[in-house]
């Protein structure tokens, strides 16, 4: 027992002088976009707050000084200390032995070799990214001990909804309204997309609910850049009928297509 603390003591100076690299942890954030900044892409500057390792002392928590007698030991060298009859020696654990002192505390950071730092960055949002989507910025989390690698920063991506368009996985929807002779009789239709107005050919006797594929005029994929088609659905629109030319045109397209559109509800 009478030297059980001078092995514990050495044991635990052993063990607490291995400092192993640890890696910093990540950071995490979110950037709102417009329907059309997520179909396009977009650039965002954000000011992030993330731990650095201290340039003052770069990272050890002790900093260079002139050479000075250690204060600890008062430049002998070891420390002693006595039980009962028998005294003790052992080297100084903050000079080595030396009896001089060649660093000092950092007061920058404390003696933590980490440090605050507010900066602005850059990020560049690919087109295409989809609501909920996560980005990585690489290195930019915080620093990292004894060594360590930096974390990572993670933004969340935020987009808002679109007047008339919806988004399914690459493709793009739309509901076009169009009225009940172009329907009857086919037109050319103006079609807003991302890449400007294409005119889409609607044939003669199109049904509500019919669809059409613009190919290639939807979202750019991020992984391959491919776009998504654009899919219309079209919806018959039937005006409000005020005068009575109108109704009397009705009355007489009535009698002309007398074709019951229900019959297949009372089939057996």
């Amino acid at each position: 027992e009478l030297f059980s603390d001078v092995f514990t003591d050495a044991a635990n100076r052993r063990g607490a002088s291995v400092e192993h690299p640890q890696r910093g942890s990540d950071l995490f954030g979110e950037v709102r976009l417009t329907f059309e900044e997520a179909i396009s892409g977009a650039e965002r500057r954000l000011r992030i707050n993330r731990l650095v390792v201290c340039e003052a002392c770069d990272g050890s928590g002790r900093r260079k000084a002139v050479e000075s007698r250690c204060g600890y030991c008062m430049g002998v060298g070891n420390t002693k200390w006595r039980r009962g009859h028998m005294v003790f020696s052992k080297s100084c654990q903050f000079c080595g032995g030396t009896g001089q002192r060649q660093d000092q505390p950092c007061l920058t950071c404390r003696e933590s070799g980490i440090g605050s730092l507010d900066e602005d960055i850059t990020i560049q949002v690919p087109a295409g990214v989809k609501d909920g989507a996560r980005l990585r910025i690489e290195s930019k989390g915080n620093a990292g001990r004894f060594g360590g690698e930096p974390g990572d920063l993670y933004i969340t991506t935020e987009v808002g909804k679109h007047r008339f368009f919806n988004r399914d996985g690459d493709d793009l929807r739309l509901d076009l309204p169009i009225a009940i002779h172009e329907a009857a009789l086919g037109a050319d239709i103006d079609v807003p997309t991302f890449n400007g107005v294409v005119s889409l050919r609607i044939p003669a006797g199109t049904q509500s609910g019919q669809r059409f594929f613009l190919k290639s005029y939807g979202v750019p994929s991020p992984r391959t850049g491919k776009r998504g088609d654009l899919v219309v659905s079209v919806n018959v629109v039937l005006p409000p009928i005020a005068d009575e030319r109108s109704k009397e045109l009705l009355r007489k397209f009535g009698k002309i297509n007398s074709s019951n559109v229900r019959k297949d509800l009372f089939e057996e």
